[in-house]
């Protein structure tokens, strides 16, 4: 009678606690009541549970980090939330949220009990892990979608420093794949990706990845490859892959053949984190594109394009090859650091507003024995502290050499240089700045210091310099803006006076455009309410720039106007720049969409007359049709804005934007080879079992949203476009 009274005591106090009882045990934690809906939820009776531990509930599955943790806080007294896969008695799995709370009955000071509360959440579970196959898987093909490829391209980043393994990591684009689509119908085209993607997994090696990034472009990854004949292995690992191509596909009785092309980049020779692998095997793609009527020859490598991974804020570069992709060791390049072996190249910042260059990013490279020049992806890792402040001293010493001599020579310019953050901490750097601006007779206002956004900002002492700097008289920028953490708390917390767009920004454009613009346009909105330059780095082509522009970015970066440079290219490239992205002429869809959404995102009309509206003349020449214009010229209409055709204005560019012209593209307009099959009817284009390439190519130039063609930009070109004239300097 009196355990029971006990007991009822116990129940008393844990229903004052919880209303929702499943287990109560005693402090040695041995079962001492079990509730009907426990019995119900897990299969055993009462008096299976007596006086047994409840650990009979954990089996294979149950996580030993969960189990670790829930002991470790049941013995320090507190109470335990979590989730735990706990399994019936019939063998069979199930999800609980568990809450385990101590209990202390009458005067006692100890533990005397403990409630469990339990929740069967198989259902949600379940759910949330089908949400997040879903969310990482192409619903098509089922492959890894982009998301899950690009935090397999990290990973691989990040475990890439190994002497005896290397790894390729490549991006495919299917030839002739949208003509499918165009002949045969979307459901048609997804079965050839369904058909195209399990050839090529039968094809892989154990830990190879293959992934969709969307439409016809894919990722491959592939492991364990040996550093030392790479060069004999990978090719014939290639062959197998293309192997999938090199029979039809057969889709509703009809057989469809379609090509592919590869570009390749081996980790780390071509790059050190997923933005430069990434960049470096999509120019290699770009060459092996350039080249796809040699069926022969389908892929190619970063090395043989003659490319290396692009600056990163510590001054790398893609303006050519580091050399062979040889290993040095880390004392070769601190060697060359010590002994003054730094050559320094410089890459123009451009004002966007009046085409006019006045300040030039310094970018440090390393001569090593031999003659051959490293790039910062290759050496920085290797450094320490001290090997930065040797580094940021010897570049930034040459880069006021520079700047010095074109004074002689009566022209001005500014200079930036990228600053490490811990070389801060002993509080000498703006001492040794100062020394050397008084050195080579620069104003502290024309030197600009760059930090990284992704980099740690945090101690006191380094506060301290980054005040000091400024008292100076010279500018801090924030590098890399949306590539790290932090950024908005570090905007307001120091003195910048100008903030860098990472390039990293731009990499959906052309899948995501209008996200992407609207990013931009928020960033640049930004560096205007708080007073600061804004430079967008990576523009790389037409469209990007002409973006830019229209959205007001004051400053811009990229290859579309030079790659990094010896210093004394410069000043022939300054004098020949021209640049021609004026709002009065639009040029490209990304331009257009940009010029629309200044207006749409604030719900408001467009402001000029419609003949004189810059998107008339590009609708115009892109022989849009009627109902495209009449979307057009509502918005012209006062007083607001007509959200609906302002929608289908929005959809109609980009959709030129995410299916650019052969031409604009720089791709041969392909042709699709279909294997013959019995004919029933040749005649028409699609409903025939074969389809013509002449046919195909006349069927889907009929239906293009656009006939003018764009030339395209290549990546690397160093020219740039129109004239004009002003000054206006980045302030660091």
């Amino acid at each position: 009678m009196d355990e029971d009274n006990g007991l009822a005591s116990v129940l008393a106090a844990a229903r004052g606690a919880t209303s929702d009882i499943a287990l109560i045990t005693d402090s040695a934690q041995a079962v001492l009541y079990v509730s009907a809906s426990f019995t119900a939820m897990t299969g055993y009776q009462k008096a299976e549970l007596i006086g047994r531990n409840c650990r009979v509930l954990q089996g294979p599955g149950t996580d030993s980090t969960t189990r670790r943790i829930m002991r470790e806080v049941i013995a320090s007294g507190e109470v335990f939330e979590g989730e735990i896969l706990n399994y019936r008695k019939n063998g069979s799995a199930f999800w609980t949220a568990l809450k385990i709370i101590p209990m202390r009955v009458g005067a006692n000071t100890a533990i005397t009990h403990y409630v469990s509360i339990q929740r069967d959440i198989s259902n949600h579970v379940a759910l949330l892990n089908q949400l997040q196959n879903q969310a990482l898987h192409d619903a098509v093909t089922g492959l890894p979608n982009r998301t899950a490829a690009e935090r397999a391209v990290e990973e691989v980043a990040k475990r890439a420093v190994h002497r005896e393994m290397t790894v390729a990591v490549g991006l495919i684009d299917l030839d002739d794949f949208r003509l499918v689509n165009n002949a045969l119908g979307h459901a048609a085209g997804d079965a050839v990706l369904r058909q195209w993607a399990a050839r090529v997994l039968s094809r892989l090696g154990e830990g190879d990845v293959l992934a969709r990034m969307g439409g016809d472009e894919f990722i491959l990854i592939l492991k364990n490859i040996t550093r030392r004949t790479a060069n004999e292995d990978l090719p014939g690992m290639l062959h197998r892959v293309h192997e999938a191509v090199e029979e039809p596909f057969t889709v509703d009785g009809q057989q469809v053949r379609i090509g592919m092309s590869l570009g390749i980049a081996l980790v780390p020779e071509d790059g050190t984190d997923s933005r430069s692998i990434l960049r470096s095997a999509d120019e290699a793609l770009y060459v092996a594109k350039e080249r796809r009527n040699n069926r022969s020859i389908w892929w190619e490598t970063a090395e043989h394009a003659g490319i290396r991974s692009q600056d990163n804020g510590h001054g790398g570069s893609t303006d050519g090859s580091s050399g062979t992709g040889e290993e040095r060791s880390p004392e070769a390049y601190r060697d060359a650091v010590t002994s003054g072996n730094i050559i320094v190249h410089l890459q123009p910042v451009v004002d966007l507003r009046d085409g006019t260059v006045h300040l030039f990013e310094a970018l440090a490279r390393l001569k090593l024995p031999g003659g051959r020049v490293a790039y910062p992806d290759e050496f920085l890792p290797h450094f320490g502290t001290e090997d930065l402040r040797v580094l940021f001293v010897g570049v930034l010493d040459r880069a006021l050499k520079i700047l010095a001599a074109w004074d002689r020579e009566g022209v001005r310019h500014d200079v930036s240089v990228n600053l490490p953050p811990a070389i801060l901490l002993d509080g000498s750097t703006p001492a040794l700045v100062h020394k050397l601006l008084d050195a080579h007779g620069i104003q502290p206002g024309r030197l600009g210091l760059e930090l990284l956004e992704s980099q740690v900002i945090s101690l006191d002492a380094q506060r301290t310099a980054l005040r000091e700097l400024v008292d100076l008289g010279v500018g801090l920028a924030m590098d890399d803006l949306g590539s790290g953490y932090s950024s908005l708390q570090r905007l307001s917390s120091f003195p910048f006076s100008s903030i860098k767009l990472d390039r990293g920004l731009l990499l959906h454009v052309q899948n995501r455009p209008w996200e992407t613009l609207s990013v931009l346009a928020t960033l640049i909105q930004l560096g205007r309410d708080l007073g600061m330059n804004v430079v967008i780095e990576g523009l790389e082509n037409e469209s990007l720039t002409e973006a830019a522009t229209v959205l007001g970015s004051p400053l811009g970066q990229g290859y579309y106007f030079a790659k990094p440079m010896p210093p004394e290219d410069c000043l022939r490239w300054s004098d020949s720049l021209t640049l021609g992205s004026h709002l009065s002429l639009i040029q490209t869809p990304l331009g257009a969409l940009a010029y629309h959404m200044k207006f749409a995102r604030l719900a408001a009309p467009h402001p000029l007359e419609l003949d004189r509206c810059p998107l008339t003349r590009f609708i115009n020449e892109a022989n849009a049709s009627a109902e495209v214009k009449r979307w057009h010229a509502q918005q012209h209409d006062m007083p607001g804005m007509h959200s609906g055709s302002s929608q289908f204005l929005i959809d109609w560019l980009t959709a030129l934007i995410r299916e650019p012209s052969p031409q604009e593209s720089g791709e041969h307009v392909p042709s699709l080879r279909l294997a013959p099959a019995p004919a029933t009817d040749e005649t028409h284009l699609v409903s025939g079992p074969m389809l013509e390439a002449t046919e195909l190519v006349e069927h889907e130039r009929r239906d293009r949203w656009r006939a003018r063609q764009v030339p395209a930009v290549e990546p690397h070109r160093a020219t740039t476009p129109s004239s004009a004239t002003g000054a206006q300097v980045l302030d660091g």
